[in-house]
Parts: C-alpha cells; structure tokens; sequence
C-alpha cells in the first residue's frame, strides 16, 4: 500500500505523520567572527560610530586596504551591537502655552504679526498690529525689506494712532508676538520697553497663541492678495492703503456685531460717556 493510502486507511494527516518535532535544547548555530574585520570595528571611534553597515562597509575598506561584504559587516556589527537605530526620537519640549486673554476694553492688548505679499517684482513684506478688543488695525509697514527696524515702524505707528505720543508706560499695554527674528531683535525688545510696553512671546508653532491677528491676516489674504496680480510693490501697497480703510471703517465684523472696528469704538465710546 502506498503510503497516502495506508495514512487514510489508519485517519490520520499526512503531515502529523512526517513531523518530526525537534527538542529545545538544541545549540544554536554560531557565527564565527572575522578577528581582523572584529578588530577594525573596535577601533572605531567619533563620527564613523554614526554610520550605517553600508556606508561603514566603503569607510572600512578604504581605511584598512581590505575588501569586506556589507553582510559580513552587518553581521559582525550586530554581534557587536553597534547597529544604530532605525528611528531616533526628537526631544520635543512640552509648549507653555500663554494664558487666554479676552480684553473687555481697548488698548490693553494687541496682537504684532508678519506677512508678505508676492508681486511680478518680488515679495513685499507687510507688518501689522491689531487691536484684540475693537479689532482695528491700528499700525502697519509695508516694504522691501523684513527687519526689526519695519516691526518698530509698526508699532510706532500704533502708538501713534492711539495716544498720539510713543509712550504707554501707565496703561499695561501688552504686545503678543511670535519668536520671529524681527520681534526677538534687541533693537525690538529696547524701543518696546523705553515705550512701556510688555512683549509676550507665543511658544513654537502655537498660532493660536495670537489668533486675532491670524485670522486678520487670512482675511486679508483671502479678500485682497488672492484675487490680484499685483505688478509692482507700489501697486501692492497702493491696494494695502485701501483694504485698510476698508477695513477699519466699513467691513462688517461678526465677532462685533456686525459692525465695522470704527462703528464698534464709535459705540462703545459713546455707551462709556453715557455711563
């Protein structure tokens, strides 16, 4: 009988019938290590330890005039435990988040942003500054150039328009920015604080530390830039100048009833008076 027939004549598996188990104390096969290749690998020292079994393969081969498999350094570098990691995490440090704030008058916070504006002669660099309570943009500095001298031009500008003079040292005015280059400047930092205003920077990647003057700024984008093709700076800040005036005095604004920002500070100026 053959032996598929005899197994169906007995029921039982063929495979059950070829197994053969094999026992747990069985040695496992040992690899034996090349000394010299072992020896070269101990030696290794500074950046080379960084590298992978590829790349350390062609700097073995040119630092000890020998030719070795990748494999074989592969192997002998696991044995060693010199394999780096396939993934190293980053150490990401936990964000302070900066508390909310929802001013219930004008002038006791307001929020310093920077954006650019593309055009057919290259990007022009606009920075804004927008009160957080009646939502006008009370500062702005359009220009070539994006240093901190345009962020202190800006901002100078709001004083301006506000008090009519560059000092604010008795009304605990604050100024949210972001860790730019420009707002992190000293020459920032020294013009904020002879004003009397204090600087409270958002954390890495937090735009919603300083949403109002996000949201201005999408605005804008959306409203204004998108829908033109500027040809030059001029144009840009020709156009810049109306959406302004637009904005401050007739744009309706939900979180304002409706209302424009000067509709708004005509209003509340008037319920304050009454009062």
């Amino acid at each position: 009988m053959s032996l598929r027939t005899s197994l169906r004549y007995m029921d039982l598996a063929k495979s059950t019938y070829l197994y053969q188990p094999t026992s747990s104390e069985k040695k496992e096969r040992v690899y034996r290590l090349d000394s010299s290749l072992e020896q070269a690998l101990h030696q290794l020292s500074g950046y080379e330890l960084t590298l992978g079994h590829r790349k350390l393969t062609y700097y073995l081969r040119d630092e000890h005039d020998q030719i070795w498999n990748h494999k074989k350094v592969y192997k002998h570098m696991k044995h060693l435990e010199l394999l780096q990691p396939r993934h190293i995490k980053r150490r990401w440090k936990k964000n302070r988040r900066l508390h909310y704030c929802s001013p219930i008058a004008s002038d006791i916070r307001w929020e310093m942003d920077l954006t650019w504006v593309p055009t057919q002669m290259g990007n022009a660099y606009l920075f804004v500054v927008e009160d957080t309570h009646d939502r006008e943009l009370i500062g702005s500095e359009m220009g070539l150039q994006c240093k901190a001298d345009q962020a202190i031009e800006a901002l100078r500008q709001a004083l301006l328009n506000r008090f009519g003079t560059e000092h604010a040292e008795d009304l605990h005015l604050s100024v949210r920015v972001d860790r730019g280059c420009q707002f992190t400047a000293e020459a920032f930092d020294v013009y904020a604080q002879s004003c009397g205003i204090e600087l409270e920077f958002c954390a890495i990647q937090t735009p919603n530390d300083k949403p109002y003057i996000e949201s201005f700024i999408g605005c804008y984008k959306q409203e204004e830039v998108y829908r033109n093709d500027y040809a030059s700076f001029f144009e840009a800040y020709d156009s810049w100048q109306r959406y302004i005036a637009w904005y401050n005095e007739k744009r309706p604004h939900g979180a304002l009833g409706n209302r424009s920002p000067k509709q708004f500070r005509e209003t509340e100026n008037l319920s304050f008076v009454l009062a």
